[in-house]
């Protein structure tokens, strides 16, 4: 007979236990917002690409361009193929569509371009695409944390931050 208050008690008790649990429980995080992206083309559109770094006084410039479908070559007569373990495949994925760290600026000032560098860019980058169309973006400085590079589209005046581990991977190739 003492049985039934009991269980009576008992599921009262876990009755309210899970609804204490639920009610309080936090609201779930929204998600971050997606970066913006700087530009965006499909890696499969490009046909040629070339990189200039500007660095104490001195230029380096490579070039590469599409043939036989898929396969890069360095863009001189005759070029050899690239090096498919140092290039990975991914560079023309790094560069159809990177992601902004930040936005910096919406309508920069030359003022601003050249306390960024863009008005003497430490990298450009140069993409022709299939239909012709080119694209050309200009790297800057490195920022004052030392985690990123201020970027831009060349006529463009929109600034963001990039990774520095993306600029450092293109200035390694």
């Amino acid at each position: 007979m003492r049985r039934r208050p009991i269980l009576i008690m008992l599921a009262v008790l876990i009755t309210l236990g899970g609804y204490v649990y639920f009610s309080n429980r936090p609201e779930p995080a929204l998600p971050d917002a997606p970066r913006p992206l700087i530009w965006s083309i499909e890696a499969e559109n490009l046909e040629r690409l070339s990189i200039r770094l500007a660095s104490a006084g001195h230029q380096k410039s490579l070039a590469w361009v599409r043939r036989e479908g898929r396969n890069w070559y360095f863009d001189t007569p005759d070029g050899p193929q690239v090096d498919m373990k140092r290039w990975g495949g991914g560079i023309p994925l790094l560069l159809s569509a990177p992601g902004a760290e930040r936005r910096v600026a919406d309508h920069a000032t030359d003022e601003q371009l050249a306390a960024y560098g863009l008005n003497a860019p430490s990298m450009s980058i140069g993409l022709t695409l299939k239909q012709g169309r080119t694209v050309h973006i200009e790297v800057g400085d490195r920022t004052p944390d030392g985690l990123a590079y201020y970027i831009r589209l060349a006529d463009a005046r929109e600034i963001y931050t990039v990774h520095d581990a993306w600029y450092h991977v293109l200035a390694s190739i």
